[in-house]
């Protein structure tokens, strides 16, 4: 006997919804708002240091995120989500330019509001000062153009930080 098609493409959207829900692409495990008790301790002052540096190679060509964002995130189960949503992990990656922005519906205030944010300088460096002990989300993106008229290539790039002890944690992206 054969499946009613009416039947498979119930079983296949079923599956497509499982994997965005296992993933926590939007709509799914990102709905799940933050409890502010998640990110409390985020929002205080800390004797931590993050400082590092985002570059991509090209060839022969080190391009850097001067002028760009890095973002600071602590570690939260929406975090993680967004995180796997964007990059497939939760603990280190990149993601091409070339694939475009990951788009959520919208971002909870929570998230955005206790995300620290800094711009890198000329050499492709940046610091966040007085940070809490945690584990934190550190972001930025590495774009250049293409002499072709192509669009913009490079991409952006992630790692999760164990940040303890009044130190100073490195990282190097990606």
């Amino acid at each position: 006997m054969k499946p009613a098609p009416l039947l498979i493409a119930i079983l296949g959207l079923t599956l497509v919804l499982a994997g965005c829900a296992q993933l926590g692409l939007p709509g799914s495990a990102l709905s799940t708002p933050i409890a502010p008790s998640e990110v409390e301790w985020a929002r205080k002052s800390g004797a931590n240091t993050v400082a590092g540096t985002a570059t991509m190679k090209a060839g022969a060509t080190t391009h850097t995120c001067a002028g760009q964002s890095a973002n600071l995130i602590p570690d939260t189960a929406y975090a993680r989500a967004r995180m796997t949503a964007i990059f497939g992990n939760d603990s280190r990656g990149t993601r091409a330019a070339s694939l475009g922005p990951v788009k959520f519906e919208r971002d909870d205030p929570l998230y955005v509001s206790s995300l620290r944010t800094t711009r890198c300088d000329t050499s492709g460096s940046f610091a966040f000062p007085r940070v809490p002990d945690g584990i934190w989300y550190v972001t930025s993106s590495v774009k250049w153009g293409d002499s072709q008229g192509r669009g913009a290539e490079g991409g952006s790039m992630m790692q999760r930080l164990d940040v303890r002890g009044g130190r100073l944690v490195k990282v190097t992206l990606p």
